[in-house]
């Protein structure tokens, strides 16, 4: 027969690491799509950032972080390889991440490095209460012109979380 208190503590390591990789989603989905109450969902009230062009507490981060990314025509964050070590209501997690964005249209910027976080279990959710930036390397590319994409596709640029393309998934509603 198994453990009940076993189960348990496996169904709670399982939650855990569904709710930190959700995070982690929001947080790119709130930077790709300028949402800057989705990005509050992803940190606590006390989270420590150091990002290189940051550093420093959480809500001065907010502004500076926004701007960066409001100057881009386009943006796009993807992580990956989330390692996760649990210990009890605190996490520290690593994960790879690639972003690239045009402030032009013509060059494209690309960034590959990763993120070393700790996170936090608060009021039922799994947020940051430090993120720390890598950058492991960053190239420049010409990029042809968004209009010569195939066929009837739609461009991506000039995304914001007030574009008819912009779906607020409830599960995702700021505090």
């Amino acid at each position: 027969m198994t453990d009940l208190k076993d189960i348990d503590s496996r169904l709670s390591a399982v939650e855990a690491d569904l709710a930190i990789n959700q995070t982690i989603t929001r947080y790119c989905r709130a930077l790709d799509w300028l949402d800057e109450s989705l990005l509050r969902t992803c940190y606590t009230t006390d989270a420590f950032i150091n990002y290189g062009f940051y550093k420093g507490p959480v809500e001065g981060f907010y502004p500076v972080v926004m701007e960066i990314e409001r100057a881009t025509l386009h943006r796009s964050h993807f992580l990956s390889n989330v390692a996760i070590e649990l210990d009890g209501d605190k996490a520290e997690v690593e994960c790879y991440g690639i972003a690239s964005s045009t402030l032009d249209g013509e060059t494209l910027n690309v960034f590959g490095g990763r993120y070393l976080n700790q996170f936090a279990h608060v009021n039922a959710e799994w947020r940051m209460s430090r993120s720390e930036y890598v950058l492991d390397h960053h190239f420049v590319a010409p990029m042809p012109p968004l209009s010569d994409a195939i066929g009837e596709l739609q461009l991506g640029t000039g995304l914001d979380s007030n574009h008819p393309l912009f779906r607020t998934l409830s599960a995702q509603q700021a505090d």
